[in-house]
């Protein structure tokens, strides 16, 4: 039998799995749509860098002791974000060559390190791998790690709101995954004026991921995001937009963005990293997306080609950012902008 997919390679395994996306946010695919993907009938959804990256969790159900395992991999994309079928069979073989077809066997020293030197294997940022297990325990009706309570506990207000070290990341992570657990969302609410930058820029960065986020909660970052604009604390007012970037309440988002984009921060070219990176669901409103357009070519020029390119290959975008380029009605720093992207000339910074 041909094993050339993932999918092909877990049902002989005879693994059930789920998979999530790692690349921008901690964000789920359905199997069914992953099936697709992988057998290169589905462009990968949220491709960053002409890579995948992809947190998988599997675990053989016919086993009494269900253990889970994860790979986290990192896997190109072709020109159309399909992801290539040859680097999954390259995975394949040399997973098969390490292991056998027995996936969910005791993990050697040995073995541990043959799979660690896989050129596909990749380790996830700190931030990233907190979030990632803190959605894994809720999805799978786990506890949370041993840094919730005291997480808890410093966003209900019961230690000093300088008393943040001991939390961690994890703690923080933890809190945003269960934001319809323990009340959190109020304490969250409550918590939002008092925190300090570091908590609270650790806190954006963890809400970023969460689509459980309800409107009261969104209009309390939205607001603390202008708080922090107008104290010039423009890092945390643009990462408190990125926390907005799941939330369902998006006239929120649009909102934020609106007042952001006619504010100070569109001369700090993190705003734009962010909107690209993190935000980018917004631009499908293609209002919104030419209002971008016009400000990086006009303020970042030299970000333009990264940003484009970084945009086009998200499939939901790849249409309208082309049709962008088709508009006679624009600046002359877009036109330029433009121009200069299918020159291959790099704008000067």
């Amino acid at each position: 039998m041909n094993i050339n997919t993932l999918t092909d390679f877990l049902q002989q395994a005879q693994c059930q799995f789920r998979i999530y996306d790692l690349g921008r946010k901690v964000t789920k695919i359905s199997n069914s749509a992953f099936q697709k993907i992988a057998e290169n009938k589905l462009p990968y959804p949220y491709p960053i860098q002409q890579h995948a990256f992809i947190g998988l969790t599997f675990w053989q159900a016919n086993k009494q002791q269900q253990d889970h395992f994860v790979w986290f991999l990192k896997l190109p994309v072709d020109e159309q974000g399909l992801l290539k079928i040859t680097a999954q069979t390259s995975f394949i073989k040399m997973v098969m060559e390490a292991m056998g077809e027995n996936l969910t066997g005791d993990m050697s020293e040995d073995l541990q390190e043959r799979l660690a030197s896989n050129p596909f294997i990749y380790k996830p940022a700190a931030e990233k791998l907190a979030i990632f297990n803190a959605i894994m325990n809720t999805n799978f009706v786990r506890p949370a790690s041993s840094f919730y309570p005291a997480a808890v506990q410093y966003f209900s207000g019961k230690k000093q709101w300088n008393e943040w070290q001991e939390i961690g990341i994890q703690g923080i992570a933890d809190v945003c995954a269960r934001l319809n657990y323990d009340d959190n969302q109020q304490t969250l609410i409550n918590a939002l004026p008092h925190l300090p930058q570091q908590p609270l820029q650790s806190l954006a960065l963890c809400l970023e991921h969460q689509h459980d986020i309800n409107s009261d909660l969104a209009a309390a970052i939205a607001k603390q995001a202008d708080l922090e604009l107008q104290a010039n604390h423009q890092e945390s007012a643009i990462l408190l937009l990125r926390a907005l970037s799941s939330a369902p309440a998006v006239g929120i988002t649009k909102a934020l963005f609106d007042q952001q984009i006619n504010s100070d921060l569109i001369h700090n070219e993190h705003w734009f990293v962010c909107i690209a990176g993190r935000c980018w669901s917004l631009l499908e409103d293609e209002t919104l997306l030419n209002r971008f357009f016009e400000a990086l070519a006009n303020h970042h020029s030299s970000l333009f080609p990264q940003l484009f390119i970084d945009l086009v290959a998200i499939p939901a975008l790849r249409e309208k950012v082309l049709k962008q380029l088709r508009l006679t009605a624009r600046s002359p720093a877009l036109s330029q902008a433009i121009g200069l992207l299918f020159s291959g000339v790099q704008p000067a910074a």
